[in-house]
């Protein structure tokens, strides 16, 4: 934190923080009407006196009004803060937006963000950017600006430190004598958490922008598109790239670099928020291509607005290429994920079955089998769909690849230390496109923990489209042929020792209305089971009814074989474009009261 002014603006105060020199800022916390006694030393030298202070707060003056603008944040912010005077103090004060009551010269003010009173304070605000905060004191009137909510979090944390002295707001308690004053003239700006070097990264990347509007420390303003060109080539031969950057909105980007000796532009996109990190195979990497020597970043916001980005580092390596299978194992299952084909789950042999005829449980005929995420959008202008057997197709980023047996693009994945959970990201092909990448993100991370798997998956999806309801598959769930028996609870008290449903020879799922089963409680889970009660089940918390069906039955136990059988754990919503969905499932084996106990106890222990 730098509480100092910045050469960059002659109307920053300097101002020394309570908490780094508390015996230098001028600032007066009371609490039943007693001032902060001053400090008193052997020196004979008389201390200068304090200016006078001017109260914003107490139990006998609440004619304080909180002060913002309309739209944007403001008043989020507004409302917040009056809230903690009140948790703090017990004190409530009046809000008003700007534009309702004029500023006053004798009014007493605490005005949040950007206003039509910004010039009353004499602050070049615009060099605001990131987590940077200003308080400063002008008259009566009080400002506390940020440019993020960062920002806003840092202010008044230190606010209600340096008047209070209070260390903890979330668990704060009120102080009900308690007084809030700062000294005239009381100033205090606070330069970004992270700060480079003019045009260089953290590493020393020299880069030369273009297209910003504004911006200070190296946090750049655009509102079209922006380009970091580095005159420098950013490293040698690589197959993997790492982007640390700072955005406040979501953006379509590209990195350009040198493959095959020719200049090659690779598309990513990247989610908002401080000090992010963006870590990609490039473009052909699993196939054993590798580029060389970037020479430039360009973003553009997905949505039109000003924007504003940093960018922390920029890096490359290379990584060993993963086979297309790699496998984790307990000593109860053996689990193998497929980062050929997205990342998705294409093996899982339950070690203790007891059965050396039954290894894979699962489905890998093609990219559209395996255990895997897949959701579904929208199928109008813009967006042009295609057709899957015969049938307009919407928006469908599924994970392991397309209907023509296209790949989706690994890019990245991890396997923790102890061999127990592994991380995988890719980004999904459209099911029914032949071949076209979609402007998304799937990650997945599989644990496997106490006799189950426990997956969590996560999608972002940055179209910008605007999507229409539907189904959404949680996951979309393949095994073997031989599992013939679906099995599932219809009833409505959920985990009891109530019977569950078994269906027998069931139909192709598609187009078939009778393959939805509702669920009426919290037992959402589904089971294929052999004819023995052997099998296994996948158990999704959010899910409101399960899609089953068998295509092809042959009874097969081979993981290749065509004939399989399905399930999908479903909600029912609009894919969230330029918005993160997470949740998590479950999956186990064993006879059906087995699973059911299982799930059992994940219930109980989620609450």
């Amino acid at each position: 934190m730098n509480i100092f002014k910045n050469d960059k603006s002659s109307l920053l105060r300097r101002c020394v923080l309570l908490l780094v020199l508390p015996a230098v800022l001028l600032i007066v916390v009371s609490c039943g009407g007693n001032a902060v006694p001053e400090t008193t030393t052997e020196s004979s030298t008389e201390a200068e006196p304090l200016p006078p202070s001017v109260t914003l707060a107490d139990k006998d003056k609440n004619d304080c009004t909180i002060v913002f603008a309309r739209g944007g944040e403001g008043v989020d912010r507004a409302l917040e803060f009056k809230n903690l005077i009140a948790k703090t103090t017990g004190i409530q004060l009046q809000t008003v937006i700007d534009t309702s009551r004029a500023a006053e010269d004798d009014a007493t003010e605490i005005v949040i963000g950007r206003t039509n009173r910004d010039e009353l304070f004499g602050e070049d605000l615009d060099l605001l950017v990131s987590d940077a905060y200003v308080i400063r004191l002008s008259g009566n009137r009080l400002l506390i600006c940020a440019a993020s909510n960062a920002g806003y979090a840092r202010a008044f944390a230190d606010f209600f430190k340096l008047t209070l002295q209070i260390d903890d707001l979330e668990h704060a308690s009120v102080q009900s004598d308690a007084t809030i004053s700062l000294h005239e003239g009381f100033s205090l700006f606070v330069e970004p958490s992270l700060t480079t070097e003019q045009n260089k990264t953290l590493s020393g990347i020299s880069y030369t922008p273009e297209g910003q509007t504004g911006g200070a420390y190296n946090y750049l303003q655009f509102d079209s598109a922006l380009t970091y060109r580095f005159p420098t080539a950013v490293g040698e031969t690589f197959n993997y790239y790492s982007i640390r950057y700072s955005s406040d909105t979501y953006l379509s980007a590209q990195i350009t670099y040198s493959k095959d000796g020719k200049d090659y532009t690779e598309q990513l996109y990247l989610e908002p928020g401080e000090r992010m990190s963006f870590d990609s195979f490039c473009d052909g990497a699993v196939d054993g291509t590798c580029g060389a020597a970037i020479s430039s970043l360009s973003l553009t916001p997905i949505r039109p607005k000003s924007s504003e980005f940093m960018l922390e580092d920029i890096g490359v390596s290379m990584r060993e290429i993963p086979e297309e299978v790699v496998y984790i194992s307990s000593d109860r299952y053996r689990l193998g994920i497929k980062l050929a084909w997205g990342g998705g789950i294409s093996y899982l042999e339950d070690l203790k079955d007891g059965d050396a005829s039954l290894t894979n449980l699962l489905n890998d005929h093609d990219t559209g089998r395996l255990v895997q995420q897949s959701y579904y959008g929208t199928a109008s202008a813009p967006y042009t769909p295609a057709q899957y057997n015969g049938t307009v197709w919407s928006y469908n980023p599924v994970q392991g690849g397309d209907q023509y047996n296209h790949r989706s693009k690994l890019v990245d994945w991890r396997i923790s230390e102890d061999g127990q959970s592994i991380y995988v990201k890719c980004r999904p092909l459209d099911w029914a496109q032949n071949n076209v990448l979609t402007p998304s993100y799937m990650e997945n991370t599989y644990t496997i923990a106490d006799g189950l798997i426990r997956v969590d998956n996560r999608f972002v999806d940055f179209s910008g489209y605007t999507h229409r309801e539907a189904h959404q598959e949680l996951p979309a769930f393949y095994t073997v042929s031989y599992l013939s028996d679906f099995v599932y609870y219809t009833g409505k008290n959920a985990f009891s020792e109530d019977a569950l449903t078994v269906k027998k020879d069931l139909p192709f799922w598609g187009g078939n209305s009778g393959a939805y089963f509702d669920l009426s409680c919290a037992e959402t889970w589904g089971a294929w089971v052999s004819p023995e009660g052997y099998g296994i089940g996948v158990y999704t918390p959010i899910a409101e009814m399960l899609l089953a069906g068998r295509h092809a039955y042959n009874g097969s136990k081979s993981a290749g074989n065509n004939a399989t059988n399905y399930v999908a754990p479903l909600i029912t919503q609009k894919m969230k474009t330029l918005e993160p969905f997470a949740y998590s499932y479950y999956i186990t084996t064993g006879n059906t009261e087995e699973i059911r106990d299982t799930f059992r106890a994940v219930w109980r222990e989620n609450g």
